[in-house]
């Protein structure tokens, strides 16, 4: 163990307050898919920041959410910590879901219920107020840290890498602490070394310049049927991406790394009977399923809608339909390319016409689990929380984690205290009020290690 007992005392004594300040922040609205309450939060966020001591100011670029850069360093520190969080939320719908109001956090059988509390306010607070402990107790961080904290994360971080391209001295770090944690069901931390990426768009197939009766059937095109006939090109029963060239440069996971993934705990009966679902798809084995959430590109489906949809019937023939769709992609796909891929193939088949509106392109990315900062964080969660932690090589999900590994080659890992059971982007979002000080004593310890280890002996 490395961090001061001082510290941790002073963490342990102030748990109260560092909640009072996630409910704070948690109460402040700001969701980016409407903008509701982003500016203010962006302002909340800043004064917070130099609350603790730290310097902060406002980035701006045309079109997008205000960007919060903060900054905390130590004198003759040659090393940097960059925090990445972000200050937007989901929207709250379905309201009527909650048992407390989304914007009023409240607390209630050990844990705090809110929209943001932990995706991502209640991480972005605990980070803060680390690093508040730090400076109460020592007068200065362990090394010189720098926040980026974004407010468009849950609408695809659309303009962070022009945030930081265009302010590419600023964010300079040697590691990232990424936005987000988590324990998993049995108390066990869990390192997150990367994440998906993403392509995101939208098909338009229109035949008509209107609605038409049903009647009309028997001589009229169906832009839906035309849909089904586009679709049915992209994916096989098995779940295989039938668009040349999908797979052709993928990274695959190493042998050490298919080591680490066996280990990996997996709930594959867990997962199917959360969703009622009868088996993985295509049929695949509990490994293969395993595999394919960590390291296997995905085509969904997110939405389809035409025609009528209300009570009753209506017989309409619509004019149009809109498919939302989104691409996880995997290390060594490149979204640029595989979008051009995607349009090309489809209208060599045929399908020129469609409209289709890119709407977010971000490539995947991921720490190396030997690198000496995921070592770090493995060897400090086994201090703080007693038990091996989880390594987890890749999320199934999607963020810009690119942005700062391809520009500065900064190792990113996610360390927090999320519980598994958070309920993030749905109703009554929550946390654990216990994991917190265990969470943020896990950053500090990580933290701590990763220099020990970085600085020159002798």
């Amino acid at each position: 163990m490395t961090l001061d007992a001082a510290l941790k005392d002073y963490v342990h004594k102030n748990q109260e307050t560092f909640l009072k300040d996630i409910a704070r922040l948690s109460a402040q609205p700001s969701v980016s898919a409407t903008h509701d309450g982003v500016e203010e939060c962006a302002l909340l966020v800043k004064k917070m920041i130099e609350e603790i001591g730290g310097t902060a100011k406002i980035l701006r670029l045309d079109g997008a959410a205000p960007l919060v850069y903060g900054e905390v360093l130590r004198p003759g520190s040659d090393r940097t910590v960059l925090f990445y969080n972000h200050y937007d939320v989901q929207p709250v719908e379905p309201l009527e879901l909650w048992k407390s109001p989304p914007f009023k956090p409240e607390i209630r059988d050990g844990r705090m219920y809110g929209r943001g509390v932990s995706d991502d306010k209640g991480q972005l607070v605990s980070r803060l107020k680390l690093i508040e402990s730090y400076i109460k107790v020592d007068g200065t961080p362990p090394c010189n840290v720098k926040f980026c904290f974004e407010g468009e994360e849950e609408v695809g971080s659309p303009h962070l890498d022009k945030y930081v391209a265009k302010n590419e001295g600023l964010f300079k770090s040697d590691v990232v602490v990424w936005e987000y944690g988590n324990v998993d069901a049995k108390g066990r931390p869990v390192v997150g070394l990367g994440v998906k990426g993403m392509i995101y768009l939208e098909l338009v197939v229109k035949t008509l310049n209107r609605d038409a009766h049903s009647m009309n059937a028997a001589a009229l095109p169906n832009p839906v049927w035309r849909l089904v006939r586009l679709l049915s090109l992209i994916k096989d029963e098995k779940g295989h991406i039938k668009i040349p060239g999908w797979y052709d440069h993928i990274i695959g996971l190493s042998s050490d790394e298919i080591k680490v993934l066996r280990e990996e705990p997996f709930d594959a009966e867990g997962l199917l009977a959360t969703y009622a679902a009868k088996e993985f798809i295509g049929g695949m084995s509990a490994e293969e399923a395993k595999l394919a959430l960590v390291a296997g590109p995905t085509a969904n489906i997110a939405g389809i809608w035409a025609g009528y949809m209300g009570p009753g019937s209506k017989t309409v023939l619509p004019a149009e339909v809109h498919c939302k769709m989104d691409f996880r992609l995997v290390p060594g796909q490149v979204p640029d390319e595989l979008f051009d891929s995607f349009t090309g193939y489809l209208a060599s088949n045929g399908f020129s016409d469609v409209k289709i509106e890119k709407m977010t392109m971000e490539p995947a990315a991921r720490t190396s689990y030997t690198s000496p900062w995921a070592q770090a964080t493995v060897h400090a969660a086994r201090e703080i929380f007693g038990v091996k932690p989880v390594i987890e090589l890749s999320s199934a999900g999607t963020g810009p984690l690119y942005v700062f590994s391809r520009r500065y080659g900064a190792d990113a890992v996610d360390i927090g205290f999320a519980p598994h059971d958070d309920a993030i982007h749905a109703p009554n979002e929550n946390i654990r009020v216990d994991y917190l000080e265990k969470g943020m004593l896990w950053i500090g310890e990580a933290i701590e290690e990763y220099l020990a280890g970085a600085r020159p002996k002798g």
